[in-house]
C-alpha cells in the first residue's frame, strides 16, 4: 500500500510544476515601433485626431510643441508659450501609443562656456521635458543633426583660438550632464531617443592610434557629440537609457548590415568612450534602429533603387528592413518619412501600412522572414545602370 502511494505521489511531482524552480524570462523581449518624419503632428493635431492615428500600425509616435522646440537656444523661454500645448496634452488619450517621444532639436549658436547661455538651455529643456511628463511620454528625442548653426564643430566653436579640443570636450561633458540633469527633473528615468551618436563615428571606432582618433574627432563636424554622450551617462540614474538610433540604417539592403551595426553599437562604439565609463555604457545605452520609407518606395527626388524596383518588390525591401531592424534592436525601432504623411492618408505607399504589420507579427511570433531580397536588389541595380548607359549614349533602355 505504501508503495502504491509513493508511486502516484512520484507521478504527480513529475506531472506538476516545481515551485522552487523560478521561470526564465519572458515569452518574447518587446520591440516598439515609432513613427517620425515631416508629418509629425502637433499636441493639438493629436488630441483632435488621435483616433485615427492609433489605426496606423506604431506603438507610438515623436511629436513636436508649438512653443518651441530648439532647446540649445541660449535665450530663455516662458512657460505661457507652451499653455496650448500643456493643455492639449493633458487632453489626449494616447490608447495603444504606449511609448511617445517629443522632439529637441540641437541647431544653436550657443557658446559652451557661457554660464548664461546654459541656464537659458537648461530652462528651455525642462520646459519641454515637462511637456514630455504632461503628455506620459517615455521620454525625449534629441535630433542632434544641426539644422542652422552647428554646435558640436570644434573647427567653427568661438574659443577654438583660445581653448583646445580637450577642454571643449571636457565643457561639453559637462553640459551633457547638465541636459540629462534638466531632463530629469521632469521626468524621472527617461528613455532618450537620439537619431545617431556612435552610430555616425563607426570610422573612429576600431584600431588605431588615439592622437589620430581624437585628430578625427577634433575635424568631424559632430566632433564633439560623443562627449555631450559621455556627459549624459554621467548623470543617468538607474532607470535612464539613452538610444542610439542609427540613422544609417535607412539605406541597409542585406540583414548582415544590421547585425554589424548592433555590434559596432554595442562593442565597437567603446573606442569612443573613457574606459572608465565603460560599466555606464554597458547600463545605460540602447541600440536602436531606423527605417526610411522614401528610399524604399522610391520617393526621394534622387533617384534611389526604390525607383528601379516593381510596385510589388518595394513593401519587400520595407518588409525586410522593418523585421531586421525589429530583430536586432534592443527596444525601438523608429520609422522615418519625408513624401507622405501617415496621419492625414496623404501618399502613403500602397502596401506601406501591410509590409510593417507582416514584419511585426513575425518578429512578435518568432517566425523567419520567409525570403531574401539579394536577387530584388540585384534586379533594381541592374536597372540603374541600364538607365544611366542609355543616357550616356541618348539611346532607349
Amino acid at each position: 500500500m505504501r508503495a502504491g502511494m509513493a508511486v502516484v505521489l512520484f507521478v504527480l511531482l513529475m506531472a506538476a510544476p516545481c515551485g522552487a524552480q523560478s521561470v526564465k524570462g519572458p515569452r518574447v523581449i518587446e520591440k516598439k515601433l515609432i513613427e517620425y518624419g515631416w508629418d509629425v503632428p502637433t499636441p493639438a493635431f493629436i488630441r483632435d485626431h488621435i483616433g485615427e492615428m492609433t489605426q496606423r500600425p506604431f506603438d507610438g509616435l515623436i511629436f513636436k510643441l508649438e512653443g518651441g522646440g530648439k532647446v540649445l537656444e541660449p535665450t530663455a523661454w516662458s512657460e505661457a508659450q507652451f499653455q496650448k500645448d500643456f493643455e492639449a496634452l493633458q487632453a489626449i488619450e494616447w490608447g495603444p501609443f504606449t511609448d511617445n517621444f517629443v522632439i529637441m532639436w540641437a541647431a544653436s549658436d550657443q557658446d559652451w562656456f557661457n554660464e548664461e547661455h546654459w541656464a537659458a538651455i537648461e530652462n528651455n529643456t525642462r520646459l519641454v521635458a515637462k511637456a514630455a511628463r504632461l503628455a506620459g511620454c517615455v521620454g525625449v528625442c534629441f535630433d542632434a543633426e544641426p539644422y542652422g548653426t552647428d554646435p558640436w564643430q570644434y573647427q567653427e566653436a568661438a574659443h577654438r583660438d583660445t581653448k583646445s579640443f580637450e577642454e571643449y570636450e571636457a565643457k561639453v561633458r559637462e553640459r551633457g550632464g547638465q541636459f540629462l540633469q534638466a531632463v530629469t527633473k521632469e521626468l524621472p528615468n527617461p528613455q532618450i531617443l537620439t537619431f545617431f551618436v556612435m552610430s555616425f563615428h563607426s570610422s573612429l571606432c576600431r584600431v588605431m592610434n588615439p592622437e589620430m582618433r581624437a585628430e578625427g574627432l577634433m575635424k568631424n563636424h559632430y566632433g564633439l557629440l560623443p562627449a555631450f554622450w559621455e556627459g549624459m551617462l554621467d548623470a543617468a540614474t538607474p532607470g535612464t537609457k539613452i538610444i542610439d538610433g542609427n540613422e544609417g540604417a535607412y539605406y541597409y539592403t542585406d540583414s548582415r548590415q544590421h547585425f554589424e551595426a548592433y555590434h559596432m553599437m554595442r562593442e565597437r562604439a567603446r573606442y569612443l568612450v573613457s574606459e572608465d565609463r565603460w560599466p555606464a555604457y554597458r547600463q545605460y545605452v540602447d541600440v536602436g534602429q531606423a527605417l526610411y520609407v522614401d528610399q524604399y518606395f522610391g520617393l526621394r527626388t534622387s533617384k534611389v533603387p526604390g525607383h528601379f524596383m516593381t510596385p510589388e518588390e518595394r513593401p519587400k525591401w520595407f518588409e525586410h528592413n522593418t523585421y531586421w531592424a525589429l530583430y536586432t534592436t534592443d527596444r525601438y525601432v523608429w520609422c522615418y518619412s519625408e513624401r507622405m504623411n501617415w496621419w492625414t492618408n496623404t501618399d502613403v505607399p500602397p502596401g506601406c501600412d501591410e509590409a510593417i504589420r507582416s514584419a511585426r507579427e513575425k518578429v512578435r511570433d518568432g517566425r523567419p522572414l520567409g525570403f531574401d531580397i539579394a536577387d530584388l536588389i540585384a534586379a533594381a541595380k541592374e536597372r540603374e545602370r541600364a538607365e544611366k548607359a542609355s543616357e550616356a549614349t541618348g539611346e532607349k533602355p
